[in-house]
């Protein structure tokens, strides 16, 4: 535990599992199928992925698994001061299969124990491609996260890239047909509007209805003249990390003495810690999602992809794509996935890949000890 916790852990822990409990359902990670859900006005701008649809256990079940939202939309608790951090980067060489068997090694660069806040020169990531002569850079924050904008335009014409951030906010039920708040659409459009260009995206979501509506609201604050046609696919549904499903993950964490449940659980697994009978390998099973998902569709998107997808899955994309480098350690500073935040997946001519977590709104964490702090 974190010493700035030590003198009242006591009381956070008792504390903490109220917030969770108020949040909404402690132990649900949500989604609505936009089959039933989506309005006639939207429902035909919805097509089919090529992946076979592989649903979770029970779409009822998955509706309970880990999505700890903050029902008042507290989603910029943390603060995005530009504070100096490291440069990170994540880079996979040659990777010309598509196929999970085939999957190459991933090479990183030398990086610092921590984003400590003394490191004192750059918040910049750099970054070099074998396709590319030029070095690039993207601010971080103090969390680890760059801007969505500011990773698009820091692209050469010759990458793609595929964006996977979580749906926006989402009204406090949990059922499968839930929508975005208000402010989950407001949030959507102002991202949309940092990303205005005449170049068209594609948008793949889970087909849940709070992630359509993400997507569709991008696409609006972008200025696209029409409602995007949305690829649904069923990997990003939210169990690709599970080998049990949600509910009994969440469970089982509680059954471990874990007031977080699942989120505290996934939080110690992300970063290290195996539960080889709950949660596959994250480094492995990231990969083979790079390969069977990722490569395999990206020449049928356009350059630019916004994927959208849900908590369970983008938090630990985000741990996997920084080595750990983001500050998403919930056991010990409360700190899980905001609303569209994410990790950005940038693929060169050549399909190497590098990794950068990426926000579309001020934080890319929710702060959950400070949403307590300042209820109480």
């Amino acid at each position: 535990m974190h010493t700035r916790f030590i003198s009242f852990s006591v009381v956070v822990c008792i504390a903490m599992s109220a917030v969770l409990v108020s949040c909404g359902d402690s132990n649900s990670v949500s989604g609505g199928d936009s089959e039933v859900a989506v309005s006639s006005s939207e429902s035909s701008n919805i097509e089919s992925s090529s992946s076979a649809p592989n649903a979770p256990d029970s779409w009822g079940s998955f509706g309970g698994a880990s999505e700890q939202d903050s029902p008042e939309g507290s989603v910029a608790a943390s603060s995005s001061s530009a504070l100096p951090v490291s440069s990170i980067a994540h880079q996979s060489h040659g990777q010309s299969s598509v196929t999970p068997e085939s999957s190459s090694s991933v090479s990183a660069h030398d990086l610092p124990e921590s984003f400590a806040a003394e490191q004192s020169s750059s918040a910049e990531l750099s970054f070099s491609s074998s396709s590319e002569t030029s070095v690039q850079s993207v601010s971080l924050d103090q969390d680890g996260f760059a801007t969505v904008a500011d990773v698009y335009k820091s692209l050469s014409p010759t990458e793609k890239a595929v964006f996977i951030i979580r749906h926006s906010e989402r009204e406090d039920d949990v059922a499968m047909e839930t929508e975005l708040t208000a402010n989950g659409v407001k949030m959507a459009q102002d991202l949309g509007k940092t990303l205005k260009s005449d170049e068209e995206f594609s948008y793949i979501t889970s087909g849940f209805v709070r992630t359509n509506e993400t997507a569709n609201n991008i696409s609006k604050g972008r200025g696209e003249a029409t409602l995007p046609k949305l690829i649904t696919n069923y990997d990003i549904t939210g169990n690709w990390f599970l080998k049990i499903s949600a509910d009994e993950l969440a469970q089982y964490g509680t059954n471990l003495g874990m007031k977080g449940g699942s989120v505290e659980l996934m939080s110690h697994w992300a970063y290290g810690e195996p539960y080889p009978d709950a949660l596959y390998e994250l480094e492995p099973r990231a990969e083979e999602f790079m390969q069977s998902v990722i490569l395999k569709n990206l020449p049928r998107w356009k350059r630019v992809s916004i994927m959208v997808s849900h908590d369970i899955f983008v938090m630990p994309l985000a741990v996997f794509g920084s080595e750990g480098k983001v500050a998403l350690k919930y056991y010990e500073d409360y700190h899980w996935i905001n609303y569209i935040a994410g990790l950005a997946i940038i693929v060169d001519a050549q399909n190497n890949l590098r990794y950068i977590p990426v926000k579309g709104t001020d934080s890319g964490v929710i702060d959950y000890l400070a949403i307590y702090m300042g209820r109480h």
